[in-house]
């Protein structure tokens, strides 16, 4: 169905307007009003362009093709992009908030003409106490216990209020963009705070700039991952034990992990370390290469390694809000298939930021010009 409207002109200025549409509010020759470029391109943070058309069409009976999805989406974006996208957040903190924590990692993104590129993305999110727990060797958790067993339980962590920073490019700009955000999120507001990451070392040069007051946390998951790595090592036939059976090998791997996992959660990352330099001494040297590689890890990160210590002043070890953000973001902008432009990737990281944020209307108040 179409709709007709009048149009007027004036031949003194050589100037024309349709009055119906700066009522309905819509501006720019784009044919479409603010509400609607508004569920368009929160459709399109989403979705691929074409699916996010066939979504508004199959809903609203709204027919717009995917090109003119993309330059509203795009448009968009560029005006984002002068004020350090995202814009701050108006999330307000709970009143149980305890404290504060950022955690950083990165996605690939493929960039005509470059190739893969890494997003590099920081998640901010607030934690409160929850119930009893403690800890379990065997398979990496935490697990709820009664009270009265509970001898050396510790208080579990809920997050709540999270918001995404996105950026394609290195540290400096992302830690501008991050560091914005944490004040907008009031971060020095007197809450703890700890900054979790991987052993990547502009993320931990970023913490020690930035947020020196913070805890500094290695991801419990990526170290038992360094661990998990060493034990293939050690038990993999290069350090003389060829003639073990593979199952026997296994059973052996598993153990040493477990134990090392005991070590590692009461913060004898530096003990861990010497074990692993000590290996290397019987290896063949590519493995005993590999070995003083672990063993590095574990003596430069062992003070953020301190996990019963972090726990039991009730604070996060684990950075899986990040890491399942660095999915959500490849979803949209890492699918098979996807190519951007360097402009058109900028473009789009405010926007689908702000979107897994939940605070995409807010976000779109702030760049969308009175009408």
């Amino acid at each position: 169905m179409c709709y007709q409207r009048e149009y007027f002109y004036d031949e003194t200025t050589h100037a024309g307007q349709y009055p119906y549409d700066a009522e309905l509010g819509i501006a720019d020759g784009n044919g479409m009003s603010d509400g609607l470029s508004r569920v368009l391109i929160k459709l399109c943070t989403r979705l691929p362009f074409a699916e996010a058309c066939a979504v508004l069409d199959e809903l609203a009976h709204i027919q717009i093709s995917a090109s003119k999805a993309w330059r509203q989406t795009q448009a968009a974006g560029q005006r984002a992009r002068p004020a350090l996208d995202p814009r701050p957040t108006t999330k307000a903190s709970s009143q149980d908030t305890e404290c504060m924590v950022i955690t950083m990692d990165g996605c690939m993104a493929n960039v005509r003409g470059e190739g893969w590129k890494e997003v590099k993305l920081g998640a901010i999110r607030e934690v409160c106490a929850g119930q009893d727990v403690k800890y379990n060797r065997h398979n990496d958790a935490v697990q709820a216990v009664q009270a009265v067993q509970a001898v050396q339980a510790v208080q579990a962590v809920h997050s709540h209020a999270h918001s995404y920073v996105a950026h394609l490019g290195g540290p400096e700009g992302f830690g501008t963009k991050l560091l914005t955000e944490a004040q907008a999120r009031r971060w020095s507001s007197g809450y703890q705070s700890v900054v979790v990451g991987d052993g990547a070392v502009w993320i931990w040069n970023l913490a020690t700039t930035d947020y020196a007051a913070a805890a500094h946390v290695v991801d419990w998951y990526h170290a038992k991952q360094h661990l998990c790595a060493a034990a293939e090592l050690i038990f993999a036939g290069a350090t003389g034990n060829d003639k073990v059976d593979k199952v026997d090998k296994v059973d052996k791997a598993n153990t040493w992990v477990a134990d090392m996992a005991d070590l590692l959660y009461d913060g004898r990352a530096l003990e861990i370390a010497q074990r692993l330099e000590r290996a290397a001494t019987l290896a063949k040297p590519d493995t005993a290469k590999a070995l003083l590689t672990e063993a590095g890890y574990f003596a430069t990160n062992h003070e953020r390694m301190q996990y019963r210590d972090f726990q039991l002043a009730q604070l996060p070890i684990g950075s899986g809000t990040v890491e399942s953000g660095a999915k959500q973001f490849k979803h949209r902008v890492s699918a098979a298939g996807m190519r951007w432009s360097r402009t058109g990737l900028e473009n789009m990281l405010p926007l689908r930021a702000a979107t897994m944020s939940g605070t995409f209307d807010t976000f779109w108040r702030s760049i969308t010009p009175l009408r």
